[in-house]
Order: structure tokens, then sequence, then C-alpha cells
């Protein structure tokens, strides 16, 4: 199992820079990964972050 992480900019991305639709499109983006099963358990997390990080 791996954890991949993808930055669509180098700019990391502020609640309080979007616009209204720029936040919908990003939290639809969460909710669209949900649905198609890339969840995560507390369990699974910390496994990961053991690995990858030694924490």
């Amino acid at each position: 199992m791996s954890l991949e992480l993808k930055l669509a900019s180098s700019e990391p991305l502020s609640v309080d820079q979007l616009t209204k639709k720029q936040l919908d499109t990003e939290l639809q983006k969460g909710i669209d990964s949900i649905k198609e099963g890339n969840v995560y358990s507390a369990d699974e997390v910390d496994a990961i972050l053991a690995k990858e990080f030694g924490i």
C-alpha cells in the first residue's frame, strides 16, 4: 500500500484565497476520492507515517 500525494501547483492552497467555486471544486475532489474508495483507517495512516518518516 502506498500513499501518493499529487500537487497541482507549486503554491499550496489557502482557503482564504479561494473563491467559493474553487473551494467547492477542491472539496468535491475529496468527496469523489472517498467515493472511489481511497480511504485509510487511522491505523493504516499511522503505519504509513511510521514507515515513511519513522514516526
